[in-house]
């Protein structure tokens, strides 16, 4: 529940908000506005308006407050609002509180706030008093009707932004004050996950506190936030040992579900959006050493700003995947208080996994419970989480198991022989293990206002673990399948596999507002039509959304938001719409702006996915392309209708978003189309013509525009975070392509590169580029990628002409003397022969002999780049350089360089029969081999 105001010595008998040491700026900044006006409130005018509210008003109520003071003076310019603790005897006032404040201030009642979260907006005269009332059951339902009433006086509030009518030339009246409302659902949360660059990973806490300002306004009333066990949001100590965990995802820390590294953001396509080189959360931009310590400050500022707001605080807590089991903590404890498995798909050793039955175990659990709760006492609701399969715990077979839960599964399966069959029914019994330690844990450290829950994708764990689990237990399940358009609440009988666990226990069904699999960006999914009445027939005791971006998913949020409250019960796509359309474009274009929007979250596409090396999958093209542009151009000319002149300057940049969306889709649609046809037509064997088709491709151009339009009112993190997937998981797909083509010279360099071992993916982030001061790509290879030494001469000059002699590439192939310079600055050295093989830039191993990884016939120059860290005269370092079947000779560095840490570039010309590799070995004759970059340029 949101934290109580402390009285302290104050102006006019009023109360500081809380003063905790995780307090954000923005809101000590508000405070002390509040204080300054408090102190000048003698000099207002008398017509001032108050808003009176209690002393010891919740956080979250005073919050709401100041925008309720805020926004009416927008809209009343010419009138005083200022918060107040006590009642004027005549004039105009705003009474804010729950049921029991407004009761003991005018001794009036109000028998219809009964529910949770209830309120109404009314009217009374009392004597002299002209009063507005603002009435809530509780303080959720305070803080609620606040919006309730600045909605209906014509302002909006959406996932991204705020809307605002134009300011009233009458004086400030409480005609339309009218309003009673109250939720149908218990639970209604937002959920964010981290993981990519484009989703909260990469959040400050002023992106953090607006989604759940934003929230909050919406009428939601918890945040859900997921960590894999690898997030240096949850580190924890036990035996002496910490817990090993990476970083925040950042362009160059972490490789969770396919994150690429580069060397700088800004030279990206779209690149001009960044003011540094490497994009990331604040807190992700530290020392090492301190990723954890800034990790955890900024969480715990970010679910204390949920908690005044009085938002219920979930945390999704990874317990079965392998970074979730550190074995260097587990192998602390004995023998008798582990068990172990082995790691699925692996031929590896054991596996160890703590039991939480015995007391060195379960001390191991609590330790758990006990960090996680000292460091973010907010937590409302822990989250048992677990995936679906291939992770120790879900693949654990009951042979593994104690013999002791051997004993007891076989029993409780003898009492519901039926049990056994259910969905990983003996792992799902070892999982309730955790679910009881927990528990146990909480109780003991007498937390009892935290609920402890559990949740997974889809929806089958539900029997299971109603089996198996504590009756207390909440269950959440992600909607997993509406990928595949299967949502558990899209038909009645799927529906009725929720009712029927719901009838024992909460189950609450997480929607999806996008989908990280394969519908990530354009629209977002179209939100259910009567979707209370879908959760109503589950039994479900709420619902949650997940989603990782804010723009352009507001629709969805608002949609869901408006359907779970009884004033807008089921509140259909269309009526939605057109509240929108009348806050986002004005009245004047209402009709025409919400046809367009509900046309939008219906017809236009989702595509790209977050979750690979690829934005889009190679198995799953994209099809329809003609409909797909038909459908944008149709909605582009809709869009035309609009009288931009009648357009203020935000109404205008929002429909110059809608544009170039619509027109970005269009482009990125074309531009995979020829990337899709002249890959099959090389696999066909058609070179010239999967040439002459790709010649017309120019995905940079496409990005750039995605950049361009994203800025319209301010890009957002989400937005930044594309781009760099665009180029690094699109852009480099299609680079890839035109240098199997023979269009783009192969570009490779030799220098650091990061692989972070607890990576939670099946598809880590395996590539790191460096893009140069030209913004070619060159993928960088390191000790990983070669076995080779790192090395760097942060010295390096500028390197002497190729050899004479040698052929001419075409000059914009031509490598500059400071992009050389650049690349040489590090390098890989070795004791032993370097060997590496040129082909098309991103070729993964298991598509080496992929017609897409060969280069083709024909006449190449090779350029190989070095720069000697140590030599001071010749002789000192000699290399014996190997070219496959075509060159072989013996080079000294310094002798071709004339100087120490000086560019020396050897250029070969290279003649390839067949389409193929080019493969090179470096064998040290003296001293150390060494090289810092390769360059192949078709001639």
């Amino acid at each position: 529940m949101p934290s109580k105001m402390k009285r302290r010595n104050s102006p006019a008998g009023f109360r500081y908000p809380p003063c905790h040491n995780h307090s954000n700026p923005m809101l000590r900044c508000s405070v002390m506005v509040l204080l300054f006006m408090l102190l000048c409130r003698e000099a207002l005018p008398a017509a001032s308006v108050p808003i009176v509210l209690p002393a010891e008003a919740p956080t979250n109520e005073y919050l709401a407050a100041q925008d309720l003071k805020a926004t009416l003076g927008r809209l009343y310019p010419q009138d005083q609002f200022i918060l107040a603790t006590n009642l004027p005897a005549t004039g105009m006032a705003i009474l804010v509180g729950t049921v029991s404040e407004i009761q003991a201030r005018t001794h009036l009642s109000n028998d219809r706030l009964k529910t949770p979260e209830a309120f109404t907006v009314c009217t009374r005269q009392i004597g002299g008093l002209n009063l507005g009332i603002i009435e809530g059951a509780d303080s959720r339902g305070v803080a609620d009707a606040i919006y309730a009433i600045l909605e209906k006086l014509g302002c909006g509030f959406y996932l991204s932004c705020d809307t605002y009518p134009p300011p009233r030339s009458e004086p400030f009246s409480f005609d339309g004050w009218q309003l009673a409302d109250q939720p149908l659902v218990s639970d209604r949360i937002v959920l964010e996950w981290h993981n990519f660059l484009s989703g909260c990973s990469t959040w400050n806490l002023s992106d953090w506190i607006r989604w759940t300002d934003q929230a909050q306004k919406m009428r939601y009333n918890a945040i859900m936030v997921h960590a894999y066990g690898n997030n240096p949001m949850v580190e924890y100590e036990f035996n002496g040992q910490q817990k090993p965990v990476s970083h925040l995802t950042t362009t160059i820390k972490g490789n969770d579900w396919g994150v690429e590294h580069i060397n700088d953001v800004r030279r990206l396509a779209g690149g001009r959006i960044f003011d540094r080189a490497e994009f990331g959360a604040d807190a992700a931009l530290v020392p090492d050493d301190q990723r954890v310590k800034a990790a955890q400050t900024l969480m715990r500022q970010v679910f204390a700003h949920a908690a005044e707001r009085g938002l219920g605080v979930n945390f999704a807590y990874d317990v079965d995947t392998i970074s979730a089991n550190p074995q260097s903590l587990i192998l602390t404890l004995p023998e008798s208080a582990r068990f172990a498995t082995r790691i699925p798909g692996s031929e590896g050793g054991k596996f160890w996994i703590a039991n939480p039955e015995t007391p060195e175990g379960y001390r191991y659990y609590k330790t758990q419970v006990e960090t996680l709760l000292e460091t973010y006492p907010q937590i409302t609701c822990l989250v048992v989480w677990f995936r679906q399969m291939e992770t120790p715990w879900m693949e654990v077979k009951l042979s593994e198991m104690p013999e002791a839960w051997q004993k007891e599964y076989q029993s409780e399966i003898a009492k519901t022989p039926g049990a056994e069959k259910l969905w990983h029914s003996a792992p799902i019994f070892a999982i309730g293990k955790i679910v009881r330690a927990f528990d146990r844990a909480l109780d003991e450290l007498k937390l009892h206002q935290v609920q402890v829950a559990a949740g997974t994708w889809n929806f089958n764990f539900l029997a299971p673990c109603d089996r198996f689990f504590p009756a207390h237990t909440k269950l959440f399940g992600l909607d997993y399948n509406i990928l595949k358009g299967k949502s558990q609440l899209g038909d009645a009988g799927s529906r009725k596999a929720i009712r029927e666990v719901a009838a024992h226990r909460e189950v609450v069904p997480v929607v999806w507002a996008q989908h990280d699999d394969g519908g990530y960006i354009g629209r977002p999914y179209t939100p259910f039509s009567d979707f209370y009445t879908k959760l109503a027939e589950a039994g479900a005791a709420g619902f949650g959304i997940c989603g990782w971006t804010t723009r352009p998913l507001d629709l969805y949020y608002t949609s869901c938001a408006k359907q779970v409250w009884q004033a807008t019960q089921n509140q259909g796509l269309q009526n939605t719409c057109e509240g929108m359309a009348a806050r986002w474009f004005g009245e004047e274009a209402r009709g025409t702006m919400a046809q367009y929007l509900e046309r939008w979250m219906t017809d236009a596409p989702m595509f790209g996915r977050e979750t690979s090396n690829w934005f889009i999958d190679p198995p799953t093209p994209l099809t329809n392309v003609e409909q797909v542009v038909t459908g944008c151009l149709s909605r582009l000319r809709l869009m035309d209708s609009v009288k931009v002149a009648r357009l203020t300057p935000e109404q205008l940049e929002r429909l110059d978003y809608f544009k170039g969306l619509e027109k970005f889709t269009v482009a990125f649609y074309q531009t995979q189309t020829i990337f899709q046809e002249s890959r099959d037509l090389l696999a066909k064997g058609d070179l010239t013509g999967a040439r002459a088709r790709m010649a017309s491709c120019h995905p940079e151009a496409v990005i750039e525009q995605f950049a361009r339009f994203s800025s319209q009112g301010g890009i957002t993190r989400g937005e930044q975070g594309l781009v760099v997937g665009l180029n690094t998981r699109w852009l480099s797909h299609l680079i890839g392509l035109r240098q199997s083509l023979g269009l783009e010279p192969v570009r490779l360099c030799f220098g650091p590169t990061e692989h972070d071992q607890l990576a939670q993916a099946h598809f880590p982030g395996i590539f790191t580029f460096h893009l140069d001061l030209q913004h070619h790509f060159w993928e960088r290879m390191g000790r990983e990628e070669t076995g080779a030494d790192v090395y760097f001469s942060p010295e390096a000059t500028v390197p002497i002409p190729p050899e004479s002699g040698s052929a001419t590439p075409p000059a914009e192939t031509i490598l500059t003397a400071q992009s050389a310079q650049e690349i040489c600055r590090t390098g890989i050295e070795s004791e032993k022969p370097i060997e590496f093989t040129l082909r098309a830039i991103t070729a993964p191993d298991t598509a080496k002999k992929s017609p897409t990884a060969f280069l083709p016939a024909g006449d190449y120059e090779l350029q190989l780049l070095f720069l000697d860290p140590t030599s001071t005269a010749i002789h000192q370092r000699e290399m014996e350089v190997s070219i496959e079947n075509q060159w072989t000779n013996r080079i000294d560095i310094y002798e071709r360089a004339g100087a120490p840490r000086r560019v020396a570039t050897f250029s070969y010309p290279i003649l390839l029969k067949a389409p193929g590799t080019i493969k090179i070995r470096l064998t040290p004759l003296k001293g150390k081999a060494v090289v810092s970059g390769a360059v192949v340029n078709p001639l």
